[in-house]
């Protein structure tokens, strides 16, 4: 358990529906744009690739919105979602991210998604 002071909350909320019609006509740019390395890599085992994509987004809308920044400097892909040995989400970050986060103090991050029915939401908690 970590035990830093916060340096921002986000939260965000959409709907599948929502990305499953942006995927549906962007499809391959979409995915290429959205997404981290490490999620390409998992959303080809996943069976709802619309609901995967969701969680996806609204960890990085959370994400940016705990950095305070919104997506200034920051690509989609430079933030990524992945599960670890539990199945618990965390987060991933590029190269150039993590120097960002780095340099501002940000030494972890937890994030917490929930969807029922056609509702995705994630909360981020950065910590210094």
């Amino acid at each position: 358990m970590t035990t830093g002071s916060i340096y921002g909350t986000g939260v965000d909320l959409t709907t599948v529906a929502r990305i499953a019609t942006v995927h549906a006509r962007h499809s391959r740019r979409f995915v290429t744009r959205l997404l981290h390395p490490a999620e390409r890599t998992a959303i080809r085992n996943v069976k709802d690739p619309a609901r995967f994509l969701a969680k996806a987004f609204a960890a990085k809308e959370a994400f940016v919105k705990a950095l305070g920044t919104g997506f200034r400097g920051i690509a989609h892909s430079d933030v990524g979602l992945r599960r670890d040995k539990l199945g618990r989400p965390e987060l991933v970050f590029s190269p150039a991210l993590k120097r960002r986060l780095e340099k501002l103090g940000v030494a972890h991050s937890h994030v917490s998604l929930s969807d029922e029915g056609d509702l995705v939401c994630a909360m981020v908690v950065l910590e210094k």
